[in-house]
C-alpha cells in the first residue's frame, strides 16, 4: 500500500488521538538529532502511544503503510550515541514515555515490572520505601528510563550480583517488528500475568520459553527487532549498614590487584575504578571545584563498598573488615592519604541517586564516550594506548562484570561544544583509534552510531548474515529502526 501524508495521519491519529502526536517543526527538529556525531533525518511525526494495544497497531500500520519505526524511552535533550534518530526517510518516533507505570512491586522475590517510561527519578524513593535496591548504573540521569538502560546493558555497579551479561533484566513483552506480541520466560505462561501474580509468580526467571530465550536477541538490538512494552527487573534489598572504602595510587596495577582479589571472594558490593577525572566529575558540579580536584586527587582511584543485614549486619562488616586487610597485608600494599577530604555521604549520594544532567558533562559541556568488554589482563594495555591518544581531559571508568569474569572499561572523551576545532579534533581521534582497539582484543558488544560499520568490518560475513537473517524473521519488512547495527539495507 502506497502512503500518503493524509491517509498516515488519520490512522495514526485512530490509534492513538490527535493530543499524542505532534508535527511541530520544533518537534522534529529536536528528534532528528542527538550528542553523538551521527546526523539524522526529520521524522515525519513524534507519536506517544499508552498501551501496548496501540504499540501493535502502530507498528502492523507501518508494515501496511512501509513507513518506519523508531522506538525511543524518554523526553530528553541527554541522547548520546545516535540509535534513536531516524536514518531512513518516512520515519516516525515512537516515544514510549508516556507509558510510565510501575506495574508491579514484589518485595519477596526482589523483582520490579515497569514500563518503557518509568525513570530513575521516579523509581528510586518508591524502592527505597519498600527497602529494596535497584541494581543501578554509576549515577545515571534522572530523566532515563530504567527500562531502556537495562536493554542497552550498561554495567551495574555492583559485580557480585551480575550473574548474567543480561542482569538486571529478567521478563520483557515485546512488539516485535511483525507487529506480534510476545512475552518471555515465565512470563509466557501458562495464564496472563494477573493470574500468574494471583498465584505467587513473580516473571523472576528470564529463560525461555521452551529452549529458546528470545530476550537476548533483544537485549542490545537497539529497537531494530522489537519494542518492550514492559519488563521485569531483578532487585535487592536495601542493607542496613555500610562502609565505605576509597583508595588512591598512582598505580593502576596495586588497585587492579586488590579488586581482584575483592571481588574472587565476593567481599563488598559496589566496586569500580574511576581515573582523577571522572571522580572528580561525580563529586562536583562546577568546573572550577572539578578542575581543583582533580589537582588534589591521585591518579587512580578504587571505591568499594562493604555491606551489612539484618541482625548480624555488625558482625558481618567486622569479618569483613577482618579479610580486607589480611588480603592488602598480603599483597603489601600502601595507599596514599587523600589531600582533600571525601566523604561517605558523597560517595553514597553519586552510588544511589540520579543527577539532573549527565555528570560526564560537567567539566567541559559535552563528551563522547567509547567503551568495550576486555579481560583483566588487557586493561593496563589499553590505558596506556588511550592516554597516548588523549592526553587530557579523558575521564576512565573500570567495571568489573559478570562476577569479574570480564571487565567493561569507558573512555569519557571531554571536549567543548562551542570549540569547533576541539569537536572536530575529538571526531577524528574517536574514529581513528577504534579499529587499533579493536585489533588489540577490545570486544565492542554495543556497536553504535558511526562506529558500528568498523565493528562489523571486524567480524565475518557469516556472522552479519546470521544477524540479517534473524532481523528478517522478527522484522522482515524492516520498519524498526532500520540503519542500526549492521542492519543498513
Amino acid at each position: 500500500m502506497i502512503m500518503n501524508n493524509d491517509n498516515f495521519l488519520q490512522n495514526l491519529t485512530k490509534i492513538c488521538g490527535s493530543r499524542n502526536i505532534s508535527r511541530e517543526p520544533k518537534d522534529l527538529e529536536e528528534y532528528s538529532k542527538d550528542l553523538s556525531f551521527l546526523k539524522g533525518k526529520s521524522p515525519l511525526c513524534i507519536v506517544w502511544p499508552s498501551k501496548s494495544q496501540e504499540v501493535i497497531k502502530i507498528v502492523k500500520l507501518a508494515n501496511d503503510l512501509k513507513f518506519h519505526v523508531i522506538p525511543v524511552s524518554l523526553n530528553s535533550r541527554f541522547k548520546q550515541h545516535g540509535n534513536s534518530i531516524p536514518r531512513k526517510d518516512k520515519s516516525i518516533i515512537l516515544n514510549l514515555s508516556r507509558m510510565n507505570k510501575i506495574l508491579s512491586i514484589n518485595r519477596k522475590n526482589r523483582v520490579v515490572m515497569v514500563e518503557p517510561g518509568v525513570t530513575f527519578e521516579k523509581l528510586i524513593p518508591i524502592l527505597k520505601k519498600e527497602g529494596l535496591k535497584l541494581l543501578l548504573p554509576v549515577m545515571p540521569t534522572a530523566s532515563q528510563s530504567v527500562l531502556a538502560t537495562a536493554l542497552e546493558r550498561e554495567p551495574i555497579t555492583i559485580p557480585r550480583y551480575h550473574w548474567d551479561s543480561s542482569d538486571p533484566l529478567l521478563c520483557i513483552e515485546v512488539v516485535f517488528g511483525t507487529g506480534d506480541l510476545f512475552r518471555t520466560g515465565t512470563a509466557a505462561g501458562p495464564g496472563t500475568i494477573k493470574q500468574q501474580q494471583k498465584m505467587g509468580q513473580a516473571q523472576v526467571n528470564p529463560m525461555g520459553p521452551t529452549q529458546f530465550s528470545p530476550f537476548r536477541i533483544i537485549q542490545g538490538a537497539q529497537g531494530s527487532l522489537g519494542v518492550v512494552t514492559w519488563a521485569t527487573l531483578k532487585l535487592e534489598l536495601f542493607p542496613s549498614i555500610q562502609k565505605v572504602y576509597h583508595l588512591q595510587s598512582d598505580n593502576i596495577q596495586d588497585l587492579l590487584d586488590l579488586q581482584y582479589e575483592l571481588l574472587k571472594y565476593r567481599l563488598c558490593d559496589e566496586l569500580f575504578i574511576l581515573n582523577d577525572v571522572n571522580l572528580a566529575c561525580l563529586l562536583k558540579e562546577d568546573q572550577q571545584e572539578i578542575s581543583q580536584l582533580v589537582g588534589n586527587l591521585e591518579r587512580w582511584n578504587l571505591i568499594f563498598i562493604i555491606s551489612g543485614r539484618g541482625p548480624l549486619a555488625n558482625d558481618k562488616i567486622s569479618y569483613l573488615e577482618g579479610d580486607i586487610d589480611d588480603i592488602s597485608a598480603e599483597l603489601g600494599l600502601n595507599f596514599s592519604k587523600s589531600k582533600v577530604e571525601i566523604t561517605d555521604k558523597e560517595i553514597f549520594h553519586f552510588l544511589n541517586e540520579p543527577c539532573e544532567n549527565p555528570w560526564r558533562m560537567r567539566l567541559k559541556g559535552a563528551y563522547q564516550d567509547m567503551f568495550f568488554l576486555t579481560s583483566f589482563e588487557k586493561l593496563p594495555k589499553f590505558i596506556s594506548l588511550m592516554e597516548t591518544k588523549f592526553e587530557k581531559d579523558l575521564g576512565i571508568y573500570i567495571q568489573p562484570i559478570n562476577q569479574g569474569t570480564s571487565y567493561h572499561i569507558e573512555f569519557d572523551l571531554l571536549y567543548d561544544p562551542k570549540d569547533i576545532n576541539e569537536m572536530k579534533s575529538i571526531k577524528e581521534k574517536n574514529m581513528g583509534v577504534r579499529a587499533q582497539l579493536m585489533d588489540f582484543g577490545a570486544f565492542f558488544s554495543k556497536p553504535y552510531g558511526l562506529w558500528a560499520k568498523d565493528v562489523f568490518s571486524h567480524h565475518s560475513l557469516e556472522i552479519i548474515d546470521a544477524l540479517k537473517k534473524v532481523k528478517k524473521i522478527f522484522d522482515p519488512n524492516n520498519v524498526l529502526n532500520p540503519g542500526v547495527l549492521c542492519f543498513d539495507d
